[in-house]
């Protein structure tokens, strides 16, 4: 029995095929954090004492604050619901506030 031939397809080509709406946004190349390490944005999957928490949110946002894309990327995290890590200089709690003062505006 023959084996199934695969096709190749490069990283650039499943890029282009994907959904727009699962593209990476444009701006998201010249961001900052892109050559950080993510663990400084994102909480570990288990208990993070406050302390260590609010260090590394800290560290999170001094790269934010340096980031030619900070607006974009948190308009783009307010409207897509984010709810963990650092966005746009923002943690969850500074989003979710803003997500709930723009909900209550609509309301």
């Amino acid at each position: 029995m023959s084996e199934p031939d695969i096709a190749v397809v490069d990283s650039v080509s499943r890029t282009r095929s994907l959904p727009e709406s699962l593209q990476e946004p444009a701006w998201a190349r010249d961001a900052r954090c892109r050559t950080a390490d993510p663990a400084i944005f994102f909480g570990p999957n288990w208990f993070e004492p406050k302390h260590e928490r609010l260090q590394r949110e800290k560290e999170a946002i001094a790269i934010c604050r340096t980031c030619p894309c900070i607006l974009e990327c948190r308009a783009y995290a307010v409207a897509e619901g984010e709810s963990y890590g650092v966005w746009g200089g923002l943690g969850e709690a500074e989003r979710r506030e803003m997500i709930d003062t723009e909900f209550t505006r609509a309301g």
